[in-house]
């Protein structure tokens, strides 16, 4: 009898601890636009695995997503809904207004401070909002040249170029091989895509120009922004830049055919252009990277976010969720994957890039020097105006006018 009530008790214990795990069990949702693209899966939902698999009390569904073209909105849709998932990946200049909006959750009291305390001041300071917290830094990424040594060859050029003159003169001989073939294109000079209008900072600061001056003000049409638009303008008139087909997505193709001899983009999107050539392994023969000449790139930084639907009980799971996102399992998940992520987090850098490819050395090395964008809540609309500028340029307008049409509709973005 003694034994059966033990055996009992025992069966009681075990079957409220069993009851007592399952209510421990969390569950969290986690979207990024990157989740919408197959070949992408195995890296951004990769991650949300490995969390699982070192923390079995918590499941991450990632299910939910969208296109990067719809994203943003039915983000904005979901959040001002109280339907978001709970943590959303999102490019940095979207955070002022999410932030108007009042939809994000200060993630200060559930991150870790150690983690915290190693990214630099200027990084946390970009997302804090007085004394919250709210985004996680989680990666950058920058931009570097991607060039084609098979041209360069046929132009007769030897050497990489090292400076922004040096770029221009070797863009020319290059486009003097023949028709259908561009020197240095320059994304988005034509406005086929809509928005990143900031694909022509680094031509600005090549020639000591920026979106503001040192003072803060606009200086969209300042003397040496119009040696800027010259530039751009003297590309498309001579032939050196395409002049359709000018979204990145066209450029990946144009390079990958053996087309273009000089432009800038990831290092993640260095297998889409080999994907458009007849010979991969033709196109990595002739394939290098190098640190923009003359000027540098910028940096695009991602965030993580916590929506305030989150209920406050799932938040500590959401702490550890953030946290183990920017470690280096993480970013190793990305680097393997060939996405070109690099952490704010240096121990995790070090970690993570050692050994690495010359390609990625370029990458990780550019990305120390990449400037900011001037992001402000106004940022995302103005660029747009940018995008209308370069179109104007490619239609035959003047760069002076171009500048000072750009100036004054950059300055009613702001005022309105």
């Amino acid at each position: 009898m003694k034994k059966l009530a033990l055996v009992l008790v025992v069966m009681m214990l075990v079957t409220c601890f069993t009851f007592a795990s399952a209510e421990e069990k969390v569950t969290i949702s986690y979207t990024s636009w990157a989740l919408a693209e197959e070949h992408l899966v195995p890296v951004y939902g990769g991650s949300c695995d490995a969390f699982m698999a070192d923390n079995p009390d918590i499941t991450v569904d990632y299910s939910q997503t969208n296109p990067y073209g719809d994203y943003l909105n039915q983000l904005k849709i979901s959040a001002a809904n109280g339907t978001a998932p709970y943590v959303a990946h999102i490019k940095a200049e979207w955070l002022p207004e999410l932030l108007e909006m009042g939809v994000v959750k200060d993630i200060k009291p559930y991150v870790s401070a150690d983690v915290v305390a190693e990214y630099n001041p200027a990084t946390i300071a970009a997302v804090s909002n007085g004394d919250a917290m709210v985004a996680m830094p989680w990666f950058g990424n920058t931009y570097a040249m991607y060039c084609n040594t098979a041209l360069m060859e046929q132009a007769g050029i030897k050497e990489m170029p090292t400076t922004w003159e040096e770029l221009l003169d070797d863009a020319y001989a290059i486009s003097d091989l023949g028709e259908g073939i561009y020197g240095l294109a320059i994304p988005n000079s034509n406005g086929v895509e809509a928005g990143e209008g900031y694909n022509i900072l680094p031509i600005l600061w090549a020639y000591g120009a920026d979106y503001r001056d040192a003072e803060g003000k606009l200086a969209l049409n300042s003397e040496n922004a119009v040696k800027a638009f010259e530039c751009i303008k003297g590309l498309i008139d001579d032939g050196v830049s395409t002049t359709v087909g000018n979204s990145f997505k066209d450029l990946r193709r144009l390079f990958g055919e053996g087309k273009i001899g000089f432009y800038w983009d990831l290092e993640a999107t260095i297998k889409t252009a080999a994907s458009a050539a007849a010979n991969e392994d033709e196109f990595y023969k002739s394939f290098k990277a190098i640190e923009i000449p003359g000027t540098t790139g910028y940096a695009i930084n991602h965030f993580l976010v916590v929506f305030k639907n989150t209920p406050d009980e799932v938040m500590p799971a959401v702490g550890r969720f953030l946290d183990y996102m920017t470690d280096s399992k993480v970013i190793d998940i990305f680097y393997k994957g060939g996405q070109g992520k690099v952490s704010g987090r240096a121990s995790v850098n070090e970690k993570v890039f050692v050994g690495v490819s010359d390609t990625s050395a370029v990458y990780v090395s550019a990305m120390g020097k990449a400037l900011p964008l001037p992001i402000d809540i106004h940022f995302m609309e103005a660029e747009t105006k940018i995008v209308d500028a370069l179109t104007m340029l490619a239609q035959g307008k003047g760069a002076q006018e171009v500048a000072d049409e750009l100036q004054a509709a950059v300055e009613k973005v702001y005022a309105d």
